[in-house]
């Protein structure tokens, strides 16, 4: 028993001194221009996917009525100013700074398939280390159900009648004119 308990412990020594080499050895490239790949990509996508996941559950409940106009116009508004440069929208090709993200941010124009709750999670709470601030610290829940509502509705609009809805609340939808 003795000799299992060291074996484990010696073990667990040699994987902390090789992380520790690891880490601070620098030879992990943190550049936004390097790829992930394979295990290290799989890793951080699942650990994403499975945080929010498990973190946004039972917010469903406290989901107001997505499908108001003024709620959608008014996430418009929000989604225009805080989002639409990485995101872009139906149209509206993601920005410079957007494109020289990575992981790159998730294009939401033609998509709105995911959980209203885990977009209300993702935009109060960011998600560390991908440049996705966390808008809860300066928006309120009632602001940040607007986005939603707008990017639920933005997954079924065209190029035109998101420009026609951009228009009519008074924001340029940023479409090259055709």
């Amino acid at each position: 028993m003795k000799t299992v308990v060291l074996t484990v412990l010696a073990t667990l020594a040699v994987l902390i001194l090789a992380s520790l080499l690891f880490i601070f050895s620098g030879v992990f490239d943190v550049s936004a221009t390097s790829e992930d790949g394979g295990l290290i990509q799989w890793v951080l996508e699942t650990t994403r996917a499975r945080s929010i996941h498990r973190a946004a559950g039972g917010m469903e409940m406290q989901a107001p009525r997505l499908d108001d106009p003024r709620m959608i116009r008014a996430g418009l508004v929000r989604y225009h100013e805080l989002c639409a440069t990485c995101h872009g929208a139906p149209g509206v090709k993601v920005s410079p700074t957007g494109q020289g993200l990575n992981p790159y941010p998730p294009e939401l124009a033609g998509e709105g398939g995911e959980e209203p709750a885990e977009l209300f999670w993702v935009v109060k709470n960011g998600i560390k280390m991908t440049g996705m601030p966390a808008y809860g610290v300066t928006y309120s829940d009632a602001e940040i159900w607007e986005i939603v509502a707008f990017v639920k509705r933005m997954g079924e609009m065209s190029p035109g009648e998101y420009e026609a809805l951009a228009r009519e609340v008074g924001v340029d939808s940023g479409r090259p004119a055709d």
